[in-house]
This record gives structure tokens, C-alpha cells and sequence, in this order.
């Protein structure tokens, strides 16, 4: 089994290093404006084809540029084109981050030194690594990536490692009966949990109006000053709703269970035309709301901990009821939830929670599984799965 992570490092150069990594990202990021014109004028996006057609004019034009950056450079303009299916033409803008392979990187890690290509020739860059990476520092190096901050002058590297294991994957809980848990993600509570633990957005909501607040005052001021102290502020909200979810995902990962089932929200913002009844404030919410984030971090942190995740299908989580299996539109209201079948009462979101349970049990083989370490075959033989969650729990409850 393959498990890969991607560290980031800070690089710690010279101003003449700088400059001659700043102006090898300026001619890349040219280089790959032209092959993705010539791959998007052409309808292709085949390496081959585009290798034959642009290299050796490039070659000619920028004989400055190592053919290996080049070639990596193709290829991550053919990826796009692929990806965009010829329909859009991809661009870089002027410090886009570059890819560096085995070839035109070579990364030290227990001497914190690495050396990169660059047009003025090999550069070496020494690195410190933070404590938590040293878990990292046998794992096989796979590609980096440099990335340049313009406005602190920094360049970062990025290094995508790779855990191999020998052993054959082991199935997770062996023979026991997999324990599965629903989470249900929202505006209100950042999420909720199955087993009755609420997650509440306050925090982050009041962070996010005061640096929209603080956004809003700047910007009409217009000045100078107000520009630079807005560059300043950038990305402090952004690092603190990531270390929100990362708080989140690790306590919800190391919760006594198998599976963590989890709705499929890629279509969340076309759900958003429901914010015609609640004003544009709920839209600017909804779209800027780091749902997709969350589930990643969740997702890395339960691998590492042999579990898995699945995704669900979202419709009527919130309006079916978990005790009778009623679904009604009118059962919620706000954050209240009542049967008007059974006369069930519970929050509403927790109610969506148990839901999100009980359909990634009953489909677990069928949905898109994380599961690292046992195949749908493995899965389906061992549908003996056990939802974690007490009708008699307190209702209502939320922390």
C-alpha cells in the first residue's frame, strides 16, 4: 500500500539566488503559456505530439532553460489541457509555482540541504524541518514543487513522499463488526456528529466578520498604506480556519470508529439558490464555508490511523426522520426537528448525522470508499456494520 503526503519547506537563499530562481520562474511559466496555446490551437493534449511540435523551437528560444525543467514543464501544460478537455486555455501567471522532478531537484533531508536548476545553473538551499516532519524523513522522496511568495520575498518547496509497505494490506477490524459514524457538515455547526458531539461555528464566524469588516474599511479608504496593511492581514483568516479543521478532523479521526461517513457536497454551491430567500450574506457564507477542506484533512488523518471514509449521497438527510424513516420537508424548522409521523424530537443537524449513518451502512459497498486498507470484495463480505448512536441520547444538546 502507497500512502503519500506533501510537506512544505521554507528555503533559506541568497538575493542573487532569489533573482535567478524568480527570473527561471518567469521564463517556465512563459515557456508553458506557449506550449498550452500550441497544445489548445491544435485540439491536443498528447505529450508526444506536443514534445515533437514545441521542444526544439523552445530549446532555440530559451537555450537558458534545463531541457528537464522543459520537459516538465510539457508536461504539467498537456495535464491541464487534459484537464480543462480542450475546452479552456490554460495560463500561468508570471510567478506560477513550477514543478522540479528527480532530475533538477535533489533534496537532502537529514542534511536540510537541497539544490535546484535553475538558468544560472545549480543552486543549493538550506531548509529548516519542523519537528512534526521528522515522522517523514524516511519516506521516499517523490516530486517538489516551488512556489514563490512575492509579497515576503520567500520561496517554499513543496515535496510530495511516499510510504511503501511490504506487507499486504490488513483488512480494518479484522473480523470484528465495523463501528460507522455520520457526520453532517453546516453553516451553524461546522459539524455533527452521530455519537452526539457538536462542533459549533461561532468562532470562525467571528473571526470572518471582523477581517471582513477590516477588508471593507480598507479597501474604501484606498490608500497607500491601507493596500499594504491589507497584504499584511492576507491569509491570517485563512490560516485560522485551517487550523480550526485541523483541530476538528484530528478529534473526529480519533474517535473509537471504522468509517466516517460523510456527505458528497461537490454540488454545493449550485445548492446555493436557496440563498434567494435568505439574502446575499448566506451566499457570500455558503461558498466561502471550508466544507471541502475539512474532508480532506479527515481523510488523511483517518488512513493514517488504518480507517477509512465514505461519501453519501445528501438528499433528504435533513428531512428524513432517524427513528421512523418518515421523510417530510416540514419535519425542520431551523435547527429543530419534529416527526409530524412519529412525534420524534432532536436537533436538527444531529438528526441529519444519525441519517448519514444509517445510509453509508446500508451502502457502504456500493459508495465511493478512502479505504486504503480493504477492497470492496473485503468490505462487502463483512456488511456485519454497527451504527454508533442512542435514540435516548439528550436531545437538543450542542457544544
Amino acid at each position: 500500500m502507497n500512502v503519500d503526503r506533501t510537506i512544505k519547506f521554507k528555503l533559506e537563499l541568497s538575493e542573487q539566488d532569489k533573482e535567478a530562481l524568480r527570473q527561471t520562474m518567469i521564463i517556465s511559466n512563459q515557456v508553458f503559456n506557449e506550449i498550452a496555446k500550441y497544445g489548445f490551437e491544435n485540439r491536443t493534449c498528447s505529450k508526444v505530439s506536443i514534445h515533437h511540435a514545441t521542444y526544439y523551437g523552445i530549446r532555440e528560444k530559451h537555450p537558458e532553460l534545463p531541457c528537464s525543467i522543459l520537459q516538465g514543464i510539457r508536461d504539467v501544460a498537456c495535464e491541464a489541457l487534459k484537464g480543462a478537455q480542450l475546452k479552456k486555455l490554460p495560463k500561468s501567471k508570471q510567478y506560477s509555482a513550477i514543478r522540479y522532478n528527480k532530475r533538477v531537484c535533489n533534496i537532502n533531508l537529514s542534511k536540510k540541504v537541497v539544490t535546484l536548476a535553475s538558468i544560472k545553473g545549480r543552486i543549493k538551499a538550506a531548509f529548516p524541518i519542523p519537528e512534526y516532519y521528522r515522522q517523514y524523513l524516511d519516506w521516499e522522496l517523490r516530486t517538489s514543487t516551488l512556489s514563490y511568495n512575492k509579497q515576503k520575498n520567500t520561496f517554499y518547496l513543496h515535496v510530495t513522499i511516499r510510504n511503501q509497505s511490504n506487507q499486504s494490506p490488513q483488512p480494518v477490524g479484522g473480523n470484528k463488526i465495523l463501528k460507522i459514524l455520520g457526520i453532517d457538515r453546516g453553516i451553524v455547526n461546522i459539524a455533527v456528529t452521530s455519537n452526539n458531539k457538536f462542533f459549533n461555528s461561532k468562532p470562525i464566524k467571528n473571526v470572518r466578520a471582523k477581517y471582513a469588516y477590516l477588508r471593507a474599511k480598507l479597501q474604501g479608504k484606498g490608500t497607500r498604506s491601507a493596500k499594504k496593511l491589507l497584504r499584511k492581514v492576507s491569509g491570517k483568516e485563512e490560516r485560522f480556519v485551517t487550523w480550526v479543521n485541523h483541530n476538528i478532523s484530528k478529534e473526529i479521526a480519533a474517535m473509537p470508529f471504522d468509517v466516517f461517513a460523510i456527505e458528497d457536497l461537490n454540488s454545493i454551491r449550485v445548492q446555493s439558490r436557496i440563498s434567494r430567500t435568505r439574502g446575499t450574506e448566506f451566499t457570500r457564507e455558503l461558498n466561502n464555508w471550508s466544507f471541502y477542506q475539512l474532508e480532506q484533512f479527515l481523510r488523511y488523518k483517518a488512513e493514517a490511523a488504518g480507517k477509512s471514509v465514505v461519501l453519501i449521497d445528501p438528499r433528504y438527510t435533513s428531512q428524513k426522520c432517524s427513528n421512523c424513516g418518515h421523510i417530510y420537508k416540514g419535519n425542520r424548522k431551523g435547527n429543530s426537528f419534529h416527526c409530524v409521523k412519529c412525534g420524534f424530537q432532536i436537533h436538527a443537524d444531529l438528526n441529519a448525522a444519525r441519517n448519514i449513518a444509517d445510509i453509508g451502512k446500508s451502502g457502504l459497498g456500493r459508495l465511493t470508499v478512502n479505504q486504503p486498507y480493504m477492497t470492496c470484495d473485503e468490505v462487502e463480505a463483512r456488511m456485519g456494520i454497527e451504527t454508533e448512536h442512542s435514540y435516548n441520547a439528550p436531545h437538543l444538546s450542542a457544544k
